[in-house]
């Protein structure tokens, strides 16, 4: 069956006997639709890529055949004829945080990882820490990345507090007179993937940027608190490197503020 502009140009009609079953779909962009009817080769490595990673156990390839005139619009195109990308992930999503982490000095060895569902979600979770001082958090709603966050990554990091704090007593890294670790301690070189499977999401706007569903926060929370607290405790030497990272960034944030608090203290005196 063929299609312009969204409409049928027929029925549905067979064309012979085949084997296989399964759907091919053959498409170019349509100009009068589209803004721009090139294509950038990088933006669709990139999102297979992270696609595989979502959707682990599923080849996916990846050929350019465009004619020499198209390529040379793409400054992104490789120069050698038909390139062929594969990208095939059985990890998932730890396979995800491995990639990001790949440059970066680590903090626990074995990568955090879990896959279960409540409250009716399926959730997909892997963390690792590494050295770097700020915090790379991808989230996923049905595969569709959601880059202001929502509902499940609440959950996933009210949870990431509480067992953390929870550990850290219990382990007497915190002593009792010690304040409990801050949501931004916690981050501090935090490198996540939150990918959950919800059968009815509410998005925010219409770029589905970011989740609105409560039961998210709750199923997200839910498994995130029980599996991160079976890891610390099976992952001793992993939850002492973690937790020293988090103790730090404590550190170091409380003393950015007694500066900040001398410097205009000193600032209101002179005045």
């Amino acid at each position: 069956q063929e299609y312009k502009i969204g409409k049928p140009q027929g029925k549905v009609k067979p064309i012979g006997k085949c084997k296989d079953t399964g759907t091919t779909i053959t498409f170019r962009p349509d100009d009068s639709i589209f803004e721009t009817i090139d294509f950038d080769w990088k933006i669709i490595v990139d999102h297979l890529r992270q696609y595989a990673y979502l959707s682990k156990g599923v080849k996916l390839i990846l050929k350019d055949r465009r004619n020499q005139e198209e390529k040379e619009k793409d400054k992104n195109a490789i120069p050698y004829p038909d390139p062929t990308y594969q990208f095939f992930f059985e990890g998932g999503i730890a396979s995800f945080v491995r990639y990001l982490n790949q440059h970066k000095e680590i903090k626990n060895e074995n990568i955090f990882y879990v896959e279960k569902e409540a409250e009716g979600v399926k959730v997909e979770l892997a963390l690792q820490y590494s050295e770097d001082y700020t915090e790379s958090l991808f989230a996923f709603t049905n595969n569709i990345h959601n880059p202001d966050g929502g509902t499940h990554v609440q959950g996933f990091r009210t949870a990431l507090t509480r067992c953390l704090n929870t550990y850290a007593r219990n382990k007497n890294f915190l002593k009792e007179k010690d304040a409990n670790l801050t949501g931004e301690d916690v981050r501090e070189g935090l490198n996540a993937v939150i990918s959950i499977k919800i059968r009815e999401p509410q998005f925010e706007g219409q770029t589905k940027s970011k989740l609105g569903n409560t039961e998210a926060k709750t199923a997200v929370e839910t498994v995130m608190g029980e599996q991160l607290t079976i890891f610390l405790e099976e992952n001793p030497k992993d939850a002492e490197a973690i937790i020293n990272k988090c103790l730090l960034a404590s550190r170091a944030r409380n003393a950015a503020k007694i500066a900040r608090d001398a410097i205009l203290r000193k600032g209101a005196l002179e005045g």
